[in-house]
């Protein structure tokens, strides 16, 4: 098998739809095998094929932008409990990827504050030094 790194073709894209599609069929209420799929792709890893399914092929996800209420509440979520994962936020956003979530902060600065703990440490280093 080749692993290929870089951007997906329209080819791949498409093989990896066809893969997943009939994998499904065939396999009705077990979890996806990315082992299996990648290596019937022959040119991605099973991470490679599970991230381009979950965040940019799967039919469920919601490509629209954001609404104003799910912006609201993303930056809710992140401001109120820091500790929450773009997983976790995303779950709570139906047909939102934890791709999304992250970027949406991201794009708007709005990055996880730093531990007091972390803060205190460079702090300790900053005296330290000076």
């Amino acid at each position: 098998m080749t692993n290929v790194r870089g951007s997906w073709n329209d080819q791949e894209d498409k093989r990896l739809f066809y893969l997943v599609k009939n994998y499904r069929n065939n396999h009705i209420n077990e979890p996806i095998s990315w082992a299996i799929i990648s290596h019937q792709m022959r040119t991605r890893t099973a991470k490679q094929c599970r991230e381009r399914w979950i965040n940019h092929l799967n039919e469920t996800i919601n490509k629209s932008p954001l609404s104003e209420d799910e912006e609201r509440r993303i930056l809710q979520m992140h401001r109120q409990k820091p500790e929450l994962t773009y997983v976790q936020i995303s779950e709570m956003l139906p047909g939102r990827t934890p791709l999304i979530v992250k970027n949406f902060i991201y794009r708007n600065n709005f990055k996880k504050p730093k531990s007091a703990l972390r803060i205190r440490r460079r702090m300790r280093l900053s005296y330290v030094l000076n």
